[in-house]
């Protein structure tokens, strides 16, 4: 390992950046924190073995603040984690994604919350999105808010955007990350986190993912849903859910927002509506999650599974399958107060300025 910047010390904000391979963005993200209205942070890019110009980009950039490590060997996404979390001497721990950037606000938002909020082990953000070249996609990306809300959440898929966490260093440098997963390797330690620690999303738009076809997302989706599979598994066993082999393939894809790639059967709904009534029937009995909560994180993912599986049944038969079971949606307090604090953001009134695009 190969260490080529030293930076100051003690800094109120370490923000850890993994990259591989990522010359044509890693730039727009290291600038995109170092241009933070928060001034007192490190910067950590670990390296993981680039063939490309990567280390070379990074060497343009003169600022204290930023420290850059190469691993010698490519090790995988959960080591070259391991070496960002275990080198930063921050108070507070952040995360961004190579491909990714920050909006100007971002630490400065987070600390001001986690300051608050001194029960809260990490909070995230809500998402807006760019295209490979930097501009601006429409849509944004609204989580889970509230702790029980995550936790609820978690039951399908993950519950933030890695790029947008923050946390409490003494907290998130106990959880390292698991060699086994080399995907889902952020959804296993926000599992982990939220059984012993309460989690947060701030409903404000302060980082912007970048979508583009090398993300692993779309190209290890295999993989992918036998890792879900493994870590949902052992989460509705606490539930007193024995799920069959067959139960938790079909469960996976119901966690995602428009079931592609996914292999679902033709009997999908009806199986869905049984399978959500079980998990809330469970519950209601264990009350190990917020009944609330499950209730409106079951009816999202009924709404999306519907809208999903419509092509492929046709639009009546799946009009019909989604009346058999109503939506509840701001029936419930959990889904009110998700609503109402939700509703600005996809209005526009829960965002930062977004920084222009650097052009290349």
């Amino acid at each position: 390992m190969v260490e080529l910047v030293t930076a100051t010390n003690s800094p109120l904000v370490t923000v850890l950046i993994p990259t591989i391979n990522r010359a044509h963005y890693i730039i727009d993200a290291v600038r995109s924190i170092l241009c933070q209205t928060l001034h007192d942070i490190e910067l950590i890019v670990v390296d993981d073995g680039s063939t490309d110009n990567t280390i070379e980009s990074l060497a343009t950039l003169a600022d204290p603040r930023l420290r850059v490590i190469q691993h010698e060997y490519n090790r995988g996404i959960p080591e070259t984690r391991n070496t960002t979390l275990l080198a930063a001497t921050g108070h507070y721990i952040a995360w961004l994604d190579s491909d990714d950037i920050a909006r100007p606000d971002r630490l400065a938002e987070q600390v001001k919350f986690l300051n608050s909020n001194p029960a809260v082990a990490m909070v995230g953000t809500c998402a807006g999105k760019l295209r490979p070249d930097g501009s601006r996609k429409s849509g944004i990306r609204v989580p889970p808010l509230s702790p029980a809300m995550i936790s609820a959440w978690l039951l399908f898929r993950s519950a933030f955007q890695q790029s947008s966490i923050m946390g409490r260093a003494h907290v998130l440098q106990r959880y390292t990350y698991d060699p086994a997963f080399l995907v889902c390797e952020d959804f296993d330690i926000f599992q982990r986190l939220q059984s012993d620690h309460q989690l947060a999303n701030l409903p404000q738009v302060l980082i912007d993912r970048r979508l583009h076809p090398e993300q692993s997302i779309r190209l290890r989706q295999n993989e992918i849903q036998e890792r879900k599979m493994a870590l949902i598994a052992p989460a509705l066993e606490r539930l007193d859910i024995d799920a069959s082999a067959d139960d938790l393939y079909r469960h996976v894809p119901l966690g995602k927002a428009n079931l592609d790639g996914a292999e679902v059967p033709t009997d999908f709904l009806k199986w869905a509506q049984a399978w959500l009534q079980r998990l809330n029937g469970t519950n209601a009995r264990s009350g190990l999650i917020d009944p609330s909560s499950l209730a409106f994180t079951s009816d999202y993912f009924w709404l999306l599974a519907c809208r999903a599986v419509a092509p492929r049944v046709g639009k009546l038969a799946a009009v019909k399958m989604m009346l058999r079971r109503p939506p509840r949606v701001l029936r419930t307090p959990a889904a009110y107060q998700w609503a109402k604090a939700a509703f600005p953001v996809y209005l526009g009134r829960g965002t930062s300025k977004l920084p222009v695009a650097r052009s290349r």
